[in-house]
């Protein structure tokens, strides 16, 4: 849709305006291309046998969340087959049709889907499994039903295995990218000061990252990646349109990933946050242009744990789905647990308050707004702007101001000009920020 006169007037007002009052600031980001809305969908207990053909529970529940804002979501490693127990394998379905039929149900309702690959592990007992593949040191991940093995970005084997399959899972699905779990066979390279967290150049790596993510974008396709923690990846080319971080961290780290290439997605990993409340983490993380990820999907039910068919190397995660288990013999109508990065159960009102933040997040980070993040010399703004507070500004046909309190009392925001608060309607230039809460204001 095209601007308007008066929707022009506005936008070039205002952008002079800012880049003019906006003297300091962490980064400057034109917003293209962006996503905001995303969650992960879960669809099964794996290793028990998964089918992703839709129900009701999932029409309905698709259908409310294009209704919230969500843009895109993730399947996991249910989808597939990585054991090769019914039929399918690491890049298939059980049941292909069905999985088929989801992607259609997302798409009918503008949803993107995109499904968990792995250039950086591999199951070994797979059939298709070749030492060749393997990292030099042996490393493996073992736990809950996986065996699987760091796989070695120098290996020419390894490589005409994996790209050519996690391409065909677009092609074969409708898929509309890939998710890609990523690891890093590390070499003794020297430390690159140009990389975030001095972190050793692997050019090999970024190789086989960038092969994958041409093709992907060859067909249209989304690539997020991912390898725990507040990674990033040791690159320098781009080898990511999003990139996940915060899973197993076990505190709230305000701005995490702040100084990485955007887009990132926050996953609130709620294993060590489960006496906090929903709302705790929008404050660490809007004002730095990163919205949560939300999970959703089909509850789990802990009925993937001592299966017979199934060798379990123990682990965390299996402790996790037999707690599950045990938790949901106790509450069969809930609450109920969504997701591995999950408190059990988890909290009921993460979806209200997740959608509440995304409707005020969106307006903000429309196509090519521009976003001024951290501010620290501003003419809006008068009041002194401590560490422990988060100012941005996000810039189109209006000018918006997102501040966060993360300190331990509240803070007094004081404004140049007339400004609303978007939630209250709260008009004037003094407004109180309450501890880890945010304020959405708009210039009037």
């Amino acid at each position: 849709m095209f601007k308007t006169e008066s929707e022009q007037r506005a936008r070039i007002e205002n952008i002079n305006n800012a880049e003019a009052g906006n003297r300091t600031y962490l980064r400057r980001v034109r917003i293209q291309d962006y996503l905001s809305g995303q969650a992960i969908y879960g669809l099964g207990d794996y290793p028990a046998k998964v089918s992703a053909k839709p129900t009701d529970y999932d029409r309905a529940l698709i259908k409310k969340l294009a209704e919230c804002g969500v843009d895109l979501i993730q399947v996991h490693e249910e989808w597939n087959d990585a054991c090769r127990l019914y039929g399918g394998d690491k890049y298939n379905a059980v049941d292909k049709e069905g999985m088929k039929e989801f992607v259609q149900l997302c798409h009918e309702h503008g949803i993107k889907i995109i499904a968990y690959v792995s250039s950086g592990y591999f199951h070994k007992p797979d059939p298709d499994f070749r030492e060749e593949f393997a990292s030099p040191d042996d490393s493996r991940l073992s736990m809950n039903y996986m065996d699987y093995h760091h796989n070695n970005q120098d290996s020419p084997e390894w490589r005409a295995y994996v790209i050519p399959r996690t391409l065909n899972v677009m092609d074969e699905y409708g898929f509309d990218g890939i998710f890609n779990d990523s690891y890093f066979c590390q070499r003794e390279n020297p430390v690159d000061e140009t990389l975030p967290d001095g972190q050793r150049y692997l050019p090999a790596a970024e190789d086989l990252l960038c092969q994958i993510y041409s093709e992907v974008k060859k067909r249209g396709g989304i690539y997020k990646l991912h390898a725990g923690g507040n990674w990033a990846p040791p690159c320098k080319d781009r080898v990511y349109d999003y990139l996940w971080i915060g899973e197993g961290l076990r505190e709230l780290q305000t701005g995490a990933g702040k100084h990485y290439a955007p887009y990132i997605v926050p996953c609130y990993d709620r294993h060590y946050y489960w006496d906090r409340s929903s709302e705790d983490y929008f404050a660490h993380t809007i004002p730095y242009l990163q919205f949560p990820l939300l999970k959703i999907g089909r509850p789990i039910m802990g009925n993937n744990v001592d299966l017979p068919n199934v060798t379990y190397y123990g682990g965390d995660e299996q402790d996790f789905y037999r707690a599950v288990g045990e938790y949901m013999k106790d509450h069969p109508d809930g609450p109920y647990v969504y997701s591995l990065w999950s408190s059990i159960p988890d909290d009921p009102t993460e979806l209200d308050v997740w959608t509440k933040y995304m409707k005020l997040y969106k307006p903000m980070v429309t196509e090519n707004s521009i976003a001024y993040i951290e501010l620290k010399e501003c003419d809006a703004i008068r009041s002194p702007l401590p560490e422990t507070t988060i100012a941005s500004m996000f810039v189109n046909e209006n000018t918006y101001l997102v501040v966060s309190n993360v300190a331990n009392e509240p803070y007094a925001l004081q404004l140049n000009g007339t400004w609303r608060d978007r939630e209250t309607g709260e008009v004037g230039n003094t407004f109180i920020v309450a501890k880890e809460r945010l304020r959405f204001l708009v210039k009037e």
